[in-house]
C-alpha cells in the first residue's frame, strides 16, 4: 500500500481493522501519527455532536436522511456525515450570530498533535545539539546556533512532525527537560501568524511564536515559564 493509498483509507476509515491497514500503519511512525490524530478527530467529532440539542421537528428531519451503507467500524464521521454537516452548518450560524472570538487554528492542531504523541514526553534519552540540528536541516532546512544557552538544554528526543498535516507542510519535533517537566518544541515552515499567540487547555499552556521562517511553538506544564524558552529558542534559530 502506497501513501496516497494509506492516506485516502486513514481519512475515510482511521478504525479500518483489515490485516492490509493494520500492517501499512505498523511500517511508518508517521502512519501511527495520522492514525492516532484521525481516531482523536473522530471521538472528539463524536462528543461533540451527541452534546449537541436541537428542537424535536430539526431532529426529525434528520432522522429522515436516507442512511448510507457503511461499515460497521466506520468512523463516526461516515457514519453520520449527513447529520454531522447539518450541525456543523447549523454551529457555524450560531458562531457568526454571536461573534464568539475564534480560537487559532494552529491551537486545536497543536494540541492534537501533542496528546497523539504524550509517550514522547517521558523519552528521557539524551539528545545532543549537533544531532538536532543535523536532522532539523534535513527536515525544515533551518537549525539551532549552538550558543551557551543552546549548548546547556537537556534535549531528550526528537523527530520529524507532520503537525501541519493538512497542508502538507512538514516540521520539527523536539522535547527538551523544562523547569516543571518535559517541554514540548515544534519548528513549523508554515505561514507565519501575525503576533504571538498564547495557547492552554486543562493541562499545558504554551506560546506559539511567528519568526522569519514560520511559527515557533513551545508548550509546557502550567508552571512552566514557557515565554522564556520561546525567547530564548527564537534569538538562536537560523533560518
Amino acid at each position: 500500500m502506497n501513501d496516497q493509498q494509506f492516506h485516502e483509507r486513514a481519512h475515510a476509515n482511521p478504525h479500518d481493522d483489515s490485516a492490509e491497514f493494520l500492517q501499512a500503519v505498523a511500517e511508518s511512525d508517521q502512519r501511527q501519527q495520522l492514525v492516532a490524530e484521525l481516531k482523536r478527530f473522530d471521538d472528539e467529532l463524536k462528543s461533540g455532536l451527541e452534546s449537541v440539542s436541537a428542537p424535536a421537528s430539526l431532529k426529525q428531519a434528520l432522522l429522515d436522511i436516507p442512511d448510507e451503507p457503511v461499515a460497521a467500524n466506520d468512523s463516526y464521521w461516515r457514519k453520520y456525515s449527513a447529520i454531522a454537516a447539518t450541525v456543523i452548518i447549523a454551529i457555524g450560524i450560531a458562531a457568526i450570530m454571536l461573534q464568539s472570538p475564534a480560537d487559532s487554528p494552529m491551537e486545536d492542531m497543536v494540541f492534537s498533535h501533542i496528546y497523539s504523541e504524550l509517550p514522547f514526553l517521558e523519552d528521557e534519552t539524551p539528545v545532543s545539539l549537533d544531532d538536532v540540528n543535523t536532522l532539523m536541516v534535513t527536515w525544515v532546512g533551518s537549525d539551532f546556533t549552538t550558543s551557551e544557552d543552546m549548548q546547556n538544554l537537556k534535549i531528550n528526543f526528537m523527530k520529524d512532525c507532520w503537525v501541519d498535516f493538512a497542508n502538507g507542510v512538514q516540521g520539527f519535533h523536539l522535547v527538551m527537560k523544562g523547569d516543571a517537566g518535559p517541554v514540548t518544541v515544534m519548528v513549523i515552515p508554515n505561514s507565519p501568524l501575525e503576533a504571538d499567540v498564547a495557547i492552554s487547555d486543562e493541562r499545558f499552556v504554551g506560546l506559539i511564536h511567528p519568526t522569519s521562517g514560520g511559527n515557533l511553538v513551545v508548550v509546557g506544564e502550567k508552571e512552566e515559564p514557557i515565554e522564556q524558552f520561546s525567547s530564548m529558542l527564537a534569538a538562536n534559530i537560523n533560518w
